[in-house]
């Protein structure tokens, strides 16, 4: 419930975006009040990713009785919904308050006012979190500067290739690799 920010990155194949979908379809099955907002820097690249990503989970835990797929909108039974939006321009991102969690979809591609105007109208409930997922990135690029090295972070041990978690508990970092990825490597 203290968590506010999630900051997931690696290279590719680390099962980043698959790993989070399967949370949030879990968590939507939970209860109603789990909704998710998908946001992506251009909605054009939506259906082909992560989109997809959550479709064929449903499909492959046998769900599909359980959720109504529409395009750029998934129903859950309980109640719990998933939104997917473009956000070429972040002065459209109004009315979020109702959303659980909001993943930022290759936030790399985003701007920094984007980050900003979502802290600022993700708010009314506790619990809310922002989910940042990436590829490795410039040492130049806006997320490493304002965000990573403003942090002060202590490592955790884990199973993953990192986990850091800033001092007042409100961030976790977590980096993965393809070796992270039990699908390609198999079980240790």
């Amino acid at each position: 419930e203290k968590i506010r920010y999630v900051w997931l990155y690696g290279g590719s194949s680390g099962s980043k975006t698959f790993s989070e979908v399967q949370y949030c379809v879990f968590n939507m099955l939970q209860g109603k009040d789990n909704n998710v907002l998908i946001l992506r820097k251009y909605a054009v690249d939506i259906r082909d990713s992560i989109y997809s990503d959550f479709k064929n989970i449903i499909n492959d835990w046998g769900l599909s009785d359980l959720f109504t797929i529409q395009q750029n909108y998934i129903l859950c039974s309980t109640g719990s919904y998933v939104r997917f939006r473009g956000l070429d321009d972040s002065e459209k991102i109004k009315g979020i308050s109702n959303f659980k969690r909001v993943i930022l979809e290759e936030i790399s591609q985003f701007d920094e006012i984007d980050l900003k105007q979502i802290r600022k109208r993700l708010r009314g409930r506790a619990g809310q979190q922002i989910v940042g997922i990436f590829n490795p990135i410039s040492e130049e690029h806006w997320l490493k500067n304002n965000i990573f090295d403003k942090e002060v972070l202590t490592e955790h041990q884990t199973d993953i290739s990192g986990k850091w978690v800033n001092a007042t508990g409100n961030t976790v970092i977590l980096k993965v690799n393809y070796l992270d990825n039990k699908y390609i490597v198999g079980p240790n």
